[in-house]
């Protein structure tokens, strides 16, 4: 992969010249050519320093692989632009802006990039019905059957960042991606520790379910499904769901409540957000992701995302902020 790294590197020197991007130069790449990417074709990300705060002087910039298989075909140095602009916006607007709203699409007409956001969807996925992916967005996979992995992604780990994979349903990615989760519907658990045993006969302890009565899971532990069940809707009415004793009667409770009597809550205490708006999950106690929202980023605007307690939200968000503790 050398040689295409150098080719990106030559790509983006001729970019630099090209548009004109003072506040950039060759030494605030780092530059990788990847074969993880399944469905990206590239990616531009400040340079994570030693506290965990974003360098903006200094950008990652990953090209798949794929995209040189064809000698003739210029895919890839469109991407190289397309992701040179990024760091131009990044450098001179900061994270807060669209990723590809009007800033970046001026800079990338100077880069000589294909103004508009691109998504490629490879040839496994078409006709997919579930999907294993990365969290972090490394590695993409399409599946027709309910495999082992799509059954079990807890058991195997990305090859690029080591995280533990994540399976769901195609065309129905989760908002809240937690590693080693499947969000599979017609798979009643989530984690190697929610697992329930095949024996039908086994007491079921809770029970997800619509209120409305459309469908229910039964659970032998008080999984995270269980404990917050706004974050998941019926995938008949699109409900949001609700959790309860398994004797108790699921119609009986308002939509989005926990009505487990051993957890001494009902409703989300806590919100972890993307500080743009575009997504917002409550949890009813502390958890990975609102103890360290800037280990997180927005799917849709790629900025860190915040926490903070319900109906406390600071009128002013800083990206990757957590503002409970």
């Amino acid at each position: 992969m050398v040689e295409y790294s150098s080719l990106v590197v030559e790509e983006i020197t001729a970019t630099l010249d090209r548009a004109g991007f003072e506040n950039l130069s060759l030494d605030s790449f780092h530059v990788d050519v990847t074969d993880s990417y399944q469905r990206k074709l590239g990616e531009c990300r400040p340079v994570q320093q030693a506290d965990g705060d974003s360098d903006t002087s200094q950008y990652h910039i990953r090209v798949a692989r794929r995209l040189f298989d064809d000698s003739s075909d210029t895919h890839w140095q469109d991407t190289v632009r397309h992701e040179v602009a990024h760091a131009h916006v990044f450098s001179t607007f900061g994270q807060d802006v669209q990723p590809h709203g009007d800033e970046w699409k001026q800079a990338a007409r100077r880069a000589g990039a294909n103004p508009k956001a691109r998504y490629e969807a490879s040839d496994d996925l078409v006709d997919a019905n579930y999907v294993l992916t990365c969290p972090d967005g490394c590695y993409e996979y399409g599946y027709l059957q309910r495999s082992e992995r799509i059954k079990y992604p807890w058991k195997y780990a990305c090859n690029e960042c080591e995280t533990r994979l994540i399976s769901y349903d195609a065309g129905d990615c989760p908002t809240d991606l937690e590693p080693g989760t499947c969000y599979v519907a017609s798979i009643p658990w989530e984690t190697s520790s929610d697992q329930m045993s095949s024996d039908a006969s086994q007491t079921r302890f809770y029970l997800l379910a619509c209120p409305n009565g459309c469908t229910r899971w039964s659970y032998q532990r008080r999984a995270k499904r269980i404990k917050n069940p706004w974050l998941y809707i019926c995938p008949e009415c699109d409900t949001t769901l609700v959790s309860c004793d398994g004797g108790d009667v699921p119609t009986r409770f308002e939509p989005g409540t926990c009505n487990v009597e051993s957890i001494p809550w009902t409703k989300p205490q806590f919100i972890h957000a993307c500080s743009n708006g575009c997504f917002s999950a409550g949890y009813g106690q502390p958890c990975k992701e609102t103890h360290h929202p800037d280990q997180y980023w927005c799917e849709d605007c790629d900025t860190p995302t915040v926490s903070y307690p319900v109906n406390q939200r600071p009128s002013d968000l800083t990206p990757g902020t957590n503002y409970i503790d």
